[in-house]
């Protein structure tokens, strides 16, 4: 067998073990699509439910802040009442003391409402915070192993390239870019043997006269049907290859 042809089935096996290693990696992050999917969807129901509980803080707050102001009001006006002089002035104090506490009556059932809302969206506001920390607690963390993995990957896979440059380089330039140029067309078979006047990479019949002058290796030959290239394969090798 030419020196060449054997340099090219080792570099195709070193490029084929890149190539397997490199879309094992790249498979990698679709082992997380569902989780991440779901993380993203507690997130989206969290930040939801975070802002809702947000503003009825605010609201209750605020509803708070006006009830104390309300008692305020109502404990100054009791105690000008008692300064009062006339009793136009009395009755005026007692009708402004009734709308005090009518309104600060009014906003106490206004903030028992709310509450009710308050602390149903708490509880949702909780599991929901909940949930999602979990899920990127988790997601964080097999993001790490996948890192770890993927470094791995990365060791071998510079470790075959160092292979494969070296093997390379003992092809010539026209020959290495066929080559290179074939295994990408291919699907990273850019030699093949042929056998029983088949190319093994088509299955296709190949014309008697190229397949007795594959047989003299005296050339670099093609599948004048799928255009890699091809070289003649004895049984005896065929033998060694299978077994």
């Amino acid at each position: 067998m030419r020196e060449d042809i054997r340099t090219m089935i080792s570099l195709q096996e070193v490029m084929l073990k890149i190539k397997s290693l490199e879309d094992e990696k790249n498979a990698i992050p679709e082992r997380l699509s569902d989780l991440r999917r779901e993380m993203e969807e507690a997130e989206k129901v969290y930040q939801e439910v975070s802002a809702e509980f947000e503003e009825l803080s605010k609201q209750k707050k605020n509803l708070e802040s006006s009830i104390e102001d309300e008692k305020i009001k109502i404990e100054k006006s009791k105690a000008k009442l008692m300064t009062v002089k006339t009793n136009k002035e009395y009755f005026a104090m007692l009708k402004e003391i009734d709308t005090l506490k009518r309104l600060a009556r009014q906003m106490e059932d206004e903030l028992l409402e709310l509450m009710v809302r308050y602390e149903e969206v708490e509880k949702r506001y909780t599991e929901a915070k909940e949930r999602y920390e979990s899920l990127k607690s988790d997601y964080d963390s097999r993001m790490e192993e996948i890192k770890k993995e993927m470094e791995e990957f990365d060791k071998d896979i510079e470790k075959l390239m160092e292979d494969k440059e070296k093997i390379a380089s003992a092809l010539q330039g026209p020959l290495k870019r066929r080559f290179e140029l074939v295994f990408r067309r291919r699907n990273g078979l850019a030699i093949v043997p042929a056998r029983d006047y088949i190319c093994t990479g088509c299955n296709m019949n190949i014309p008697p006269q190229l397949f007795n002058l594959l047989q003299k290796e005296d050339k670099i030959y093609e599948c004048p049907n799928c255009s890699r290239i091809i070289y003649y394969e004895e049984e005896k090798q065929k033998e060694v290859r299978e077994g």
